[in-house]
């Protein structure tokens, strides 16, 4: 039985929900410094930012805290990361992406985003669009209620995390005029410090996770973090509709016959679910024609 309450999460974009109890929790963080921190490696933040690179750094396990720095790491095509994929088919997590999005789901990407006390975060206000050219992204035929959207993103933290911020209900409509004053032009990231109209935080406990429409208006900032920042980020689709421009991120020669044998019999199934999709739908711009091509009253062929 799902918690998700479907109304609402359509209402608002986004939902949270337990996943991990707290011993479970625990020892996966225990497992994932393991592999971060390994005897004799020193790593330390401090409190700085600088705005030209707001991005992540990684994802080199080898090189975790040469930069105070936010990490990001693929945990899809690095072997090191094998004993946390069973999170992947967590059932907790796709009974309740199921409601969202069909029974046959298909994973399309899981990072780990990990960062330090004392590091300083700031990921500028975006919609997850950056696939998009920008002069191809006709906002009126992506962000509208009766557009159904297949693609779901869960954050997993194991640690207490307040990182994300949202703008709820903006799945649904276009920028208004204060959030595009806020973009100060851009269709992809407003400036790191920019004010967003209607911004409000997503506290997630460890061992709970969200899960959010990535059409929202969403942010990762941190001035400064107290504890480590271990959060597991997943995507999701359907395999029963077309894929979404966030579909295209997996690159086919990093599954080796060698690699896909050391997965799990489920997740092998979901990378191979994949790329039959990625078979069916070569075509990442696709996605966004179809978009436009959608609108009321758009000519049809």
């Amino acid at each position: 039985m799902t918690t998700i309450d479907l109304a609402s999460y359509q209402a608002h974009g986004y939902a949270l929900i337990p996943v991990l109890d707290a011993a479970t929790a625990e020892q996966l963080r225990a497992q994932i410094d393991a592999i971060l921190l390994p005897e004799g490696r020193r790593v330390t933040g401090s409190q700085r930012f600088h705005p030209a690179e707001n991005q992540h750094a990684g994802d080199a396990v080898e090189t975790y805290g040469a930069l105070s720095k936010h990490y990001y790491f693929h945990l899809l095509t690095d072997e090191r990361f094998l004993g946390v994929q069973h999170l992947f088919h967590h059932p907790r997590i796709l009974q309740e992406v199921s409601s969202l999005l069909g029974e046959a789901l298909i994973i399309n990407n899981a990072s780990l985003f990990a960062a330090e006390p004392g590091t300083c975060y700031r990921l500028g206000w975006h919609r997850d669009v950056i696939q998009i050219p920008q002069e191809d992204l006709v906002e009126e035929a992506i962000y509208r209620p009766d557009r159904f959207h297949n693609s779901v993103q869960v954050n997993l933290p194991l640690i207490d995390d307040e990182t994300l911020w949202v703008v709820p209900g903006s799945h649904l409509r276009p920028n208004t005029a204060a959030e595009k004053r806020a973009f100060q032009g851009s269709k992809h990231y407003a400036p790191v410090d920019a004010v967003m109209p209607g911004g409000v935080p997503v506290r997630i406990p460890a061992g709970h996770a969200v899960l959010y429409n990535n059409n929202l208006i969403h942010c990762g900032v941190n001035p400064r973090f107290q504890l480590p920042r271990r959060s597991l980020h997943l995507g999701y689709h359907g395999e029963a509709r077309p894929p979404t421009w966030h579909f295209y991120l997996l690159n086919e020669q990093r599954f080796t016959p060698e690699y896909l044998a050391q997965m799990t019999p489920e997740v092998r199934s979901m990378i191979a679910a994949y790329f039959r999709c990625r078979a069916r739908y070569p075509r990442m711009e696709d996605t966004w024609a179809f978009c436009r091509e959608s609108l009321p009253g758009a000519p049809r062929a």
